[in-house]
């Protein structure tokens, strides 16, 4: 089963940086960190394990530029372009996540995912800055993708060692999406239907590069069926897995804050928007930093 807070969760052993966990599964803000400033290498080193450790970090009370955000977001790696998001004017690498407050349109993310996963190398974490929020709503949701994977028997990790899953972007702005007659809110409205109907085959069980720790590596919004195996073989299968990975012991809830930046790792946990927020501008910018291939 999955390993307690107590083996691999110790916020005491951290020197620098002062690490509060969101609750035993996943989850920790970060304090005594200054992201306006360039973060020594023993910072650095403290802030990549704590990313390792919980998943998802989020450093509160931080004001900083487009510039600063960008700095920030090159010490985890390369970024990337998300084309179906608008960009920043004079900063095409970072990009926005608007709501206005009349805005009653659908909100992209509101099933339990990881971005972009229909991609042969999807993204490797997401690191978002909060401008606007509302008094109340809007929070994200996060999951541990390693949790679920451990709280499963011997047998059905065994099972499902041995399987992948055929990915796409169909339902975001393939064919799906357009037979649904709705439009998501804050994206673009051109799509690229051959590029979004195009399949991507990964593991359905990866293993972590940092960790060494194997994690389910399936979401609801873009796993189109278990490889080898009819839509009919898949679906009890797949809805096994959406259920088990979304029970509420394996969550977390991150409530926003103005300045508030929070970095969450995109192959071992899932996201989800939870749009309670109608009448009120939410208004968010992120970089997305280009990752391996899932394995």
């Amino acid at each position: 089963m999955g390993a307690t807070l107590s083996t691999w969760d110790n916020p005491l052993k951290f020197k620098r940086i002062e690490v509060r966990p969101l609750n035993g599964t996943i989850g920790a803000e970060i304090r005594g960190v200054d992201l306006r400033q360039p973060l020594d290498d023993e910072t650095w080193a403290e802030v990549q394990q704590a990313f390792a450790d919980y998943l998802v970090v989020t450093f509160p009370h931080q004001p900083i530029t487009h510039e600063q955000h960008l700095a920030f977001s090159h010490r985890f790696g390369e970024l990337m372009q998300m084309p179906q998001l608008h960009s920043v004017e004079g900063h095409e690498q970072i990009h926005v996540i608007k709501r206005d407050a009349d805005d009653t349109g659908r909100v992209v993310g509101e099933n339990w995912h990881a971005d972009s996963t229909y991609m042969e190398r999807p993204p490797l974490a997401v690191i978002m800055r909060a401008v606007t929020v509302p008094d109340f709503g809007g929070d994200t949701g996060f999951l541990n993708m390693i949790r679920a994977y451990e709280t499963l028997s011997p047998t059905m990790r065994k099972v499902l060692d041995g399987l992948s899953a055929v990915h796409s972007a169909t339902r975001i702005y393939g064919s799906a999406y357009l037979a649904q007659n709705t439009r998501f809110s804050g994206v673009k409205t051109e799509v690229d239907v051959a590029a979004g109907d195009r399949e991507t085959v990964h593991p359905l069980v990866c293993t972590h590069p940092s960790s060494g720790r194997r994690f389910l590596y399936v979401n609801k919004v873009y796993v189109q069926r278990i490889d080898g195996m009819t839509d009919e073989e898949s679906k009890p299968l797949l809805q096994f897995l959406h259920d088990h990975c979304s029970k509420f012991e394996l969550t977390c809830r991150v409530r926003w804050a103005p300045d508030q930046v929070l970095v969450w790792d995109n192959r071992a946990a899932m996201h989800k928007a939870i749009p309670d927020y109608v009448g009120r501008a939410r208004y968010m910018t992120r970089t997305t930093i280009a990752g391996p291939r899932p394995e």
